[in-house]
Parts: C-alpha cells; structure tokens; sequence
C-alpha cells in the first residue's frame, strides 16, 4: 500500500491565519473577561424545557407561543439528542435525573405522534436522524430498543436507497423520488454508522460509514473543508455550505479518525473546522445565524456538537500543530458560547442569531438550541467579548442588530435576511459604528411596507439618546416591493445633523398611520444627501437638473407635457454595484410610448427601455417595470431619460418618480415550459413536492397573491393562447396575466376550475386577450375567494410541452484541467493491485486514468474510474517485479491534470500474508496459520508501524525487523485490521483491512499438534481428542453432520475433564474450545438448510 505525499505546512497556515483574524478584532475594545460554568449550561437547559418542553404531549412545541404548534419530526430527534448531551455532562443529580426521564419521553412522545415505524417517512434524512440519535439512547440507557430502532432504521434506508447509478454513489434524499443526493442525508448517515459499529462491532457499519465518507468527501466537498449541500440530476453540484453539514461531515471523519487511527479523517475534520470559522461566520466571528429556514436556523446545534467531537480528539494529539489548533478553536468556540450567553433574555433563553440580544418577542425552539448546546459541551475559558467596528458608509444589514426587541428575522427576497413584522415601539441597535471625522448627513434604509409605512427615529448610544434623525418609510405596495427610504439627516428642531466618532446606533421604530410598519433589509448613512442621487430610491422626475420638450406640474411637481423627443437630466446618480432594473410611476392618454434610459449624455450608451401602455386615463397612474444593463449601469453616472411617442406622437406618458432594482432578470422563452415555482418575486404562497414535480401551494385568494417572473420574451410575434397546469379541491379561481406591472395591460385570464384533488393536476387554456410580443416582466395575479389552485407550469405556446423532458444543462466547457487525486493508498498482491484515493473534488470532475508503468513502459491496458467510485483493482501483477502508478484525472470538458506518480520503492507499503501466502482483501485463512503482518520499502525511513485487530495493536519494531507474525488461532470471523505506518518524513499510510479466519478439523490436527510440542497439551489427553476428531470427519466424509457433531461433543467433553486438567494448558484449551464450538455451530447450520 502506497500514501502520498502530504502537506504538513497547512495546519500552520490555517492556524496563523485565525490568530491574525482575532488580533485584529482585539483591537475594536473589549471588555472583562468572562468564562461561562457548568451550571450556566444547567440553567440554560432547565430553562429551555421551561420555555419548550410540554411533558404531557412528551414534546416539543415549535416556538414560544406554544399552541397546537409542535417541532419537527426530523428536529425533535436532534432535539432529544440535545438532552442526552446535557445528561452526559451535567454533575447536577437532580437534572440529571430529569434529563435521564425525559430521555425516553422524548421517544415515547414521538412514537405517539408518528406511530412506530417512521420508514414512511419520504425524507431519508429524517429517518436517519433518528437512527443516529437511537444509537446514541442506547449507548446511554442500554435500553435494547434503542438500539433496535437505529439497526431499523440506518439498514433501511442504506440497504434501499443507496444508488451507484447517478454520481456513482451516495444515498438519494428522498425515498419517495429521488432527484438529488445531499450532504445531509449522506454524512449523518456516515455517522451514524461510526456509532452503530463503536456499539455493535459490525464490520458492516464501518464498511458503510468508510464508503460513504470516501464518496461524500469526493462528490460533495471541495477537499478544503467546504461541504457542499447536494448534487442534483439537473444542476450538479449545489456548492452552498451550511453548519449543519460541516457539522455532521466533522463528526463523522472524527468518529472514522478514532475507529482507523487514521489521521486523514482528522485532517479533514480540522479543514472543515476552519473553513466554517472562516466562512460561516460574522464579523465578529460570531456564527451566522442561517434562519429563517426552518431546517437551517438551529443547524449551530449540530456543528457544535460535532465540534466538541474535535476538540475532544485533538487533546489526545501532542503534534504541535494539533496542539495550536485546539487551542485557537477553544477560544474561538468559548468565545462564541459566551457572547450567546450573555445575550440572554430574562428567561434565560438565548436566540439563534448570537450577536444580539432579542429582548422580547417569538423564541423558536430549534434555533434556540444552539447556545444550550454550546454551553453546555464545550469547553469555557476566559474569553474578551467584543464588537467588530461597523462602517456606517457600508450597509449594514438589519439582521445584524446587537440588541433588539419584537420583530422577527425573516428572508428578503433581495437574497439577504431582514426584520419584519415591526410594530411600533419596537428598535434595533448596532453597537461600535465608527463615523469618522468627516461626519455622516444622509441616512438610507432599504424597506419594503404593504401598508402605509412608518418612521425609524435614529439615536445614538441609547434608547432614548439624542435623536438626529427621523426617517418616513412610505408603503412600497407590497412586503416584497424593495424600495430605498431615504433622508438628511435633521434633529427635531430641523437643524442639520452630522454624526462623527464612534456611537452605538438605536433605530426606534414609530407609527404613522399603521400598526405593521415596514420590513427592513439594511440601511447605511451617507456624507452626502442622498435624495437626490440614490438610484435605488424614488427620485422625483421633477427634481431634474436640465431639460427640454416637457414641464412640470406646479402642484403635483412630476412631469407633463411631454413632447417626442423630449428628455431630463439627473446629475450624479450613484448606481453602486450595478442597476438590473426600473420601475417608473406614470399614467397615460390614448397612446403610450417608450422611455429610454441613457448614461452620461444624450449620445451615451442605452442601459435599458421602459414600454409604456395606452393607459387611457392621465389620472390613472401605475407602476411599470423594465430591466436594465447591468453591466453598464454601475457606480455614477449622469442619468438622461429621453421619451418617445407612438409612432412619433407627443405626449407619450406623465412621470411621477422613478427607482432602480438590482434584481437582475432572467431571459425565459414565452413558448417554453415555464416552472411557476420559478419566480423571482411574489405573495401569498408556498412551494411543494410530489410526484416528481414542484409547484406553487397554499394560495388563498383574499391574500392577494402574486407572482412575478422577470423576465419572459415573447419574440417578434404574439402568442395566442396562455396554458397552465393546475390541480385543486375547491372551486379554483382565475389567473390574471399583466405585463410590466401589477396594474399593466391584462393580456388574459384563465380560470382554473375543480380537478378533482389538490395533487389532480389538469391542463386549462385560455385566449390572449392583448397581442404582445418583445421581452416583459410577467405578473400572475390569483384571484378568487377562497383556497384557490396548485400551479405546477405554464406556457404561452404549445402545450405539449409540459410532457417533454427537462433537457439536460449542457456543461460550460473551460480550458482548466481538473485537480489531482489525493490520499492513494495501493494494498499489493502477488498477482494484483488495489488502490484507494480521495477526489478530485472540481465539480466538473469526470473520471480517473490509471495507467501501470514497469521499467518506464506501460504495463498493460490504462483503467478508467468514475469519480465516486475512488477504488481500483489493477491485476496481472508479476511476483517480484517493481512498479510504478500514473494516476490523472479527467474534466467533462475533456481536460487531463498533469498527473502524478507513485514509485513502490519510495511509498509506504505493507501486505498480510498467512503461511507466506500473501491475502487479498477479504480472503479466508485456517487458524493454524499465523498471520504475517510485513511493511515494504526501506525499513530505515520507517518511524511506526502498526496493525490493530479486534482493538489490539501489533507493533513492528522497524529498525530490527520488517514484519511481525500474528497468532490468530481461535480468533474466528471476519476481521478489520487496521494498518498505520508512517516514516520520519511524515509520510503516513492508513487504511483498513478485511479478511476472514475460519477453522476445520484439519487445522484443529494442526493445533494439537502445536500445543503437544509446545507443551501445552499432553499425556492421556491427545490420543482422546485426536480419536474424536478422526470419528468426526469419518462422519462427514458420509456426509452425516448430525453424527459429526455428535463426535465434536465428544471433543470438547473430553478437552474440559477435570481430571484431565493437568494434561492441557488454558490458552490451548480455550482455543480449541472456540474451534469445536464454531464447527458445531457451522454443521448445525448445514442441517438446517
């Protein structure tokens, strides 16, 4: 077996690279140290059950508003896992007690609610959850239904829903269809395995966990530490790293690190560990808060429990380099424990996002578990709490608050978090804003309001600090309509504000008109006033500042009049990182027109065009929407909006104001399949799975649903008719298509009538009412009052469409040739090779090219392997010759890595030989034979080299000899060795090794002889025992098991007299003991079938 070569230096870079990270937040301030105890955890978790636990339904409930609103199933088991850990680690008889109570009230609680048998269940995952936390009830309770539930359930779901078909490997999320293989299911799964061997001894869980770890690594991480969430059969690899898969993906190469002494697992485990403090985390260093995501937002619960894992397995290493990354990641994880700690609220409970204290409002029990979790398996030290220093010329994103009250984080469709459902009197506060000395005049807050709005008053450093400023929110339309609010800055005597230093900001949130004010994305202060040059606020048309060919409105201010031709000019617009949108607020005559948007002169570039419908009424005035080049339309530009007429006709339209987006559209063909569930905005609805399919649900007409899909072209003709495919129980509803806006044209209606059932899906068309043709952003308004239609798809063409397969996305094709292979270990027969390797890990990864080189020329047929699989057999091996291995990989672009090569005389290598035969992996040996056990190469380089069977290590002494022999009599079954050698380089070898050892009358002759020249068996006894043996193969020769076992009863009578106890030593008797009793067991089994 052969290992390549690794790179000690990269602890070291990583480490040095955290230490530099909080150097630099020490320098923002800090306070006290602090270090949370042991009965911080204790109080933490009695007040979770206080606030969570309802111990007559023995469950969870969701949320702090109890109810009829009860946890997850998948949750619930992550939850009770949650328990266990505080009863391992509290030292508080009377909670433990609790604790060990509520151990199997949890279970009993959830097979209440869910029945007995959760293979039902379509989500692998979920199942698994429970297989792992089962395996964990047993190891604490010893209870053996435990254990039972997790062998149920893990065998169920590897044994079925495992598939070498797709990516060559890895378990489907789904049992009820299978679309995608995730992070999610595949770790824990791996996991859960380690566990279940650790208990049972099963060389089956530990082959589980090692073939799925080895495919996951490969397919779902990018070999650095970042776990990807899935690989789906349309997309790909889905590149998006969450904490709760770098937690479970930790927690399994650490339990694989501590059963095969491996240190690649715990390599693995440590980059994983700093990728998710590198990247999954705030400014602070603080772990990101992943909600609102009902799955993500307690995923710290899990990454920290898997983290305690490391760190616990890190203290047995004594590398220095181990050493340093335990004691940066202790700090780092105290520091993160504390900082949620003392962000508590009164009741003790502690919100998911740890940067801030929510005071008040609705606690969610999965995201609330995190901190109890942290507390209470982590270790404590003395820890400086601080505050990273905002730039307030930055956004700042709302979410980000340090102290808070009543509102709820909730997602933006801006692709961000945001704060909703704001009332007034509720604030947020930011801590450690830094305004400079130039001092800050503008104030922008990026808000979305379907009511009237609201003010967000701004003081400084605290709630009732001075106030220098007051912002008015203006309803938007919609809780989803983004739009920039903005202000100069003014105390409430109308005086100028400047705000310079440092300052902890209060935004207080106050009523106008409403009780539901706005929701906020972010917000940031300007040096300068931003009223007149933020695109992505509602700029008056009429603050221009040059025109011609229009007037403006002496009362209303927005323009009028407007000839062909005409254009306004607006200096200095400051589209940041790029503008993807407009909407424009007009009203119009009988004819309608265009207006064109241009940059920087009359002569500039065109970034975009706004078409605007024959509205017939000049007091009607709508929003109409249009994208924009993005690419051109970033950081400032003068901005000149030039209007054309119908056919050359004056007064096209009147304009109000007009704002900017960044939300870029996307280019989808009218006569396509169009996925509803593909939207780029929109409310009122859900999404769900069946059948293959998804689909917009849950839409209730009195909501006023929507959804807004940016953009769909129609080409140069109009399409005729508008088809969908939906399915409802009610009497449905209509389907009301406009264009460019909500209160655009109406191009048609369908309606949507009884299917039937709500998964009954059925194809309704209906006339286009409007010719259309061009691009168009597309509004699909559901209307009717009731629960109205499940919308799978639609289309402005044939509808024949729907039926035809989803086309396979055709690969980017690059020039850039894939990594290596990493981690080749090669085990070496006399007439074969078996390798083992890791990656590569490019997503555009494809296959692996082996090719088998003897004296420089190619030995032999190159092997091809998809990636996934990562394991060989090459064969056709000549006894004593020396080879050398070319392994490279190949992209799906047809790109080939340099390669690299592996020489056996420079590699570690070993080989497992009985009587001189050298084994193949899973061959069967007789007990009389001793097990050799040899290391190739030089010995001199060699440092260690050990094997472990049944937990005992066997150790060569290298500088006095190459191999060491192995006496496996009477140790029967099939075995797991594990083999670790490792040089004075560094170069270390790991892996695993399966083989069987069996036994027969035969070996059993074999063995007394042994122990009669051994001494260890002797007089009267031998010929007794020699007589039964002869007898009993006499019998199987006749094919008479029944009689055989009769004479091998005989056998172990005779071996265990009393009166002969003199005539044999313990060691022979027990061994020959196991061999009769193995025999008798394996004939009794013959008879049977």
């Amino acid at each position: 077996m052969a290992l390549k070569k690794t790179k000690p230096s990269t602890l070291l870079v990583l480490c040095l690279a955290f230490s530099l990270i909080f150097a630099s937040m020490s320098a923002t301030g800090s306070t006290k140290a602090y270090a949370f105890t042991s009965s911080d955890a204790d109080t933490a978790m009695e007040a979770f059950n206080a606030k969570f636990w309802d111990s007559n339904a023995k469950y969870f409930w969701t949320n702090s508003n109890h109810g009829d609103s009860y946890q997850g199933f998948w949750v619930e088991a992550e939850l009770w896992e949650m328990v266990m850990d505080a009863y391992v680690h509290t030292s508080n008889p009377a909670l433990k007690a609790k604790l060990r109570t509520q151990i199997d009230d949890i279970f009993d609680g959830t097979v209440v609610k869910y029945g007995d048998d959760w293979t039902n269940n379509h989500f692998n995952d979920d199942i698994m959850w429970w297989a792992m936390a089962s395996a964990r009830a047993y190891e604490i309770t010893k209870d053996p239904k435990y254990l039972d539930k997790a062998k149920y359930y893990f065998d169920f779901v590897y044994d079925t829903q495992w598939d070498d078909n797709f990516a060559n490997g890895g378990i489907w999320w789904m049992n009820s269809e299978h679309n995608t293989k995730n992070s999610c299911i595949n770790f824990p799964a791996a996991q859960a395995a380690v566990f279940m061997y650790n208990i049972t001894q099963d060389d089956h869980y530990l082959d589980a966990a090692n073939r799925i770890y080895k495919w996951g690594k490969t397919m779902l991480t990018d070999g650095n530490g970042k776990v990807f969430d899935r690989i789906e059969l349309e997309r790909g690899a889905v590149p998006d790293a969450t904490h709760y898969n770098q937690g479970t993906f930790i927690g399994a190469a650490v339990g694989l690190y501590q059963i095969t002494g491996s240190t690649v697992y715990l390599d693995d485990a440590v980059k994983a560990a700093n990728f998710t403090k590198d990247h999954l985390v705030d400014a602070n260093q603080l772990l990101n808060y992943e909600g609102p995501n009902g799955d993500l937002k307690g995923g710290k619960t899990i990454l920290i429990r898997n983290l305690a894992y490391l760190q616990a397995a890190l203290m047995e290493r004594s590398e220095s380099a181990y050493k340093q990354v335990r004691s940066e990641l202790k700090y780092w994880l105290a520091f993160n424990a504390q900082m949620a700690w003392n962000n508590r609220n009164a009741d003790n409970i502690i919100d998911g996002n740890w940067a801030g204290q929510l005071l008040a409002g609705t606690y969610e029990s999965w995201s609330s578990s995190s901190a109890v979790e942290a507390l209470t398996v982590l270790e404590s030290q003395d820890v400086a709490l601080q505050y990273a220093v905002k730039d307030p010329y930055k956004k700042i994103e709302a979410e980000k608050y340090n102290i808070g009250t009543g509102f709820v984080m909730e997602d933006s469709k801006e692709g961000s978090m945001q704060l909703g459902g704001i009332q007034p009197g509720m604030y947020a506060a930011y801590k450690n804003v830094d305004f400079g000395s130039t001092g800050a005049t503008g104030f922008i807050a990026r808000a979305a309001s379907g009511t009237g709005g609201g003010n967000i008053e701004v003081r400084l450093d605290s709630l009732n600090g001075p106030k220098v400023g007051t912002l008015n929110v203006q309803g938007t339309g919609g809780w989803n309509n983004y739009s920039d609010a903005v202000t100069v800055l003014k105390d409430d005597q109308g005086n100028p504000s400047a705000i310079t230093g440092t300052h902890d900001v209060f935004l207080v949130f106050t009523k106008t008109n409403d009780q539901y004010l706005f929701n906020l994305n972010w917000f940031k202060f300007t040096a300068t006033d931003p009223t007149r040059t933020d695109a992505y606020t509602r700029l008056k048309a009429g603050n221009f500042d040059s025109s011609s060919g229009l007037s403006k409105n002496a009362d209303g201010g927005f323009l009028e009049g407007i000839h062909n031709n005409a254009y306004a000019s607006y200096t200095g617009i400051d589209f940041g990182t790029g503008a993807a949108g407009i909407t424009v607020h007009v009203s119009s005559g009988n004819q309608g027109g265009t207006i064109e948007v241009k940059l920087d002169s009359l002569d500039g570039p065109t970034v975009g065009e706004i078409r605007i419908p024959a509205l017939g009424d000049w007091d009607n005035w709508v929003d109409i929407m249009s994208n924009i080049d993005d690419t051109k339309a970033v950081g400032i530009h003068d901005l000149y909006l030039v209007f054309h007429g119908t056919d050359g006709s004056d007064f096209p339209s009147n304009l109000d104001w007009f704002s900017f987006s960044t939300v870029k559209g996307q280019a989808k063909d009218a006569y396509g399949k169009l996925e509803a569930e593909k939207y780029t905005s929109g409310v009122g609805f859900g999404t769900e799975n069946g059948g293959g399919q998804t689909y917009l649900a849950g839409i209730y007409g009195p909501n006023q649903p929507y959804a807004m899909y940016n953009y769909i072209d129609f080409g140069s003709t109009s399409p005729s008719k508008f088809t969908v495919n939906a399915a409802t129980d009610t009497g449905g509803g209509t389907i009301e298509v406009r264009v460019d806006s909500m209160n655009g044209p109406v191009i048609a209606t369908s309606t949507v009538s009884g299917t039937g059932g709500w998964q009954n899906f059925k194809v309704v068309s209906a006339d286009i009412t409007a010719p259309v043709t061009g691009k168009h952003i597309v509004f699909l308004l559901f209307k009717g009052d009731d629960w109205l239609y499940n919308l799978d798809k639609f289309t402005f063409g044939d509808p024949a469409v729907f039926t035809e397969p989803t086309p396979p996305i055709e690969p980017v094709e690059d020039h850039i040739a894939p990594g290596e292979v990493e981690n080749v270990q090669i085990i070496r027969g006399d007439d074969q090779m078996k390798l083992y390797w890791d990656g590569p890990y490019d997503i555009d990864g494809q296959k692996v090219k082996i090719s088998l080189l003897n004296k420089g020329q190619q030995a032999g047929a190159a092997i091809e392997v998809n990636r996934g699989i990562q394991t060989a057999v090459i064969s056709g091996i000549e006894k004593g010759e020396s080879y050398t291995i070319f392994i490279k990989t190949v992209d799906k672009s047809g790109n080939e890595s340099q390669g690299i090569r592996i020489n056996e005389k420079d590699v570690l290598s070993f080989s497992l030989s009985a009587n001189e035969k050298v084994l193949k992996e899973g061959e069967s040996f007789e007990d009389y034979k001793a097990l050799t056990f040899k290391i190739g190469g030089s010995i001199s380089v060699i440092k260690s080299a050990i094997i472990t069977i049944d937990g005992k290590p066997y150790t060569i002494n290298a500088q006095a000899k190459d191999k060491i022999a192995i006496d496996m009599a009477g140790n029967l079954g099939n075995k797991t060795a594990a083999v670790a050698i490792e040089d004075y380089s560094g170069n270390k070898l790991q892996q695993t090794f399966k083989f069987n050892v069996a036994t027969s009358i035969n070996s059993m002759q074999k063995l007394i002889t042994r122990f009669k020249d051994s001494g260890e068996l002797s007089g009267a006894m031998i010929p007794q025992l020699t007589n039964a043996l002869a007898q009993a193969q006499h019998q199987l020769d006749k094919g008479k098991q029944k009689n055989a076992i009769k004479h091998m009863q005989d056998f172990i009578k005779h071996l265990n007299k009393k009166a002969l106890n003199h005539n044999v030593k313990e060691h022979a008797k027990a061994i020959l003991n196991s061999d009769a009793q193995a025999l008798i067991a394996l004939w009794d089994n013959i008879r049977s079938n």
